[in-house]
């Protein structure tokens, strides 16, 4: 396998906030749906490119050698002068020295995205109280519309690909193989103890 395929959205949209309640229901439905199949192709990929000691075995320990292969995986590009000054304009300029200038590449970015769902389905498996979901209220928390996992303490959020995400960008800096192991352990903290109610998963 030398490409690496990306995963398209069923319909494009101006961010998340901007969803309506059905077309929130309708991405959480497509996108939970290709887990297995982007977790399939990502293990074909480790496979092939040097990560023979990952074994998709859904156990916690397995992030290690998962994210062991990812940190050689990482490429970084360089923004457009445009895009590196759109984000200047984004942000005051007390923080414009902590903007980069550089960007993941799209293969990254993918892989990201599939060790996102990798990390999803392994947190659900020992953690029974842990399931998918979403929620459409408030519209001012970061992670509206978006799939989540749901199921921790004080009506917390899990983003599985904001979680991929930070620690793909600290072992841009510096590698650490039992980053997104350590990541994982942090959020057992907070898991629920309680069955939830099914109809939680879907916070309308």
């Amino acid at each position: 396998m030398n490409e690496y395929k990306l995963m398209i959205a069923p319909f494009n949209h101006n961010g998340f906030r901007s969803l309506s309640k059905k077309q929130a229901e309708e991405y959480f439905h497509w996108y939970v749906g290709q887990s297995k199949a982007r977790i399939e192709q990502l293990y074909e990929y480790t496979q092939s490119t040097g990560g023979a000691a990952f074994l998709c075995e859904y156990t916690p320990d397995s992030l290690i050698d998962l994210w062991n292969w990812f940190e050689t995986q990482i490429n970084m590009v360089a923004k457009s002068e445009e895009e590196y000054q759109a984000e200047l304009e984004q942000f005051p300029e007390w923080v414009h020295d902590s903007i980069s200038k550089k960007r993941f590449s799209v293969r990254t970015l993918a892989i990201i995205t599939d060790i996102s769902f990798y990390f999803a389905e392994t947190f659900i498996k020992h953690n029974p109280m842990v399931r998918w979901g979403y929620f459409t209220k408030p519209k001012n928390e970061v992670s509206v519309n978006m799939p989540v996992l749901l199921g921790f303490k004080s009506n917390m959020k899990l983003d599985p690909r904001r979680i991929v995400s930070v620690c793909a960008s600290e072992s841009s800096e510096q590698h650490d193989k039992n980053r997104l192991r350590n990541a994982y352990r942090t959020w057992t903290k907070y898991t629920v103890e309680t069955t939830p109610n099914i109809a939680d998963t879907f916070r309308l």
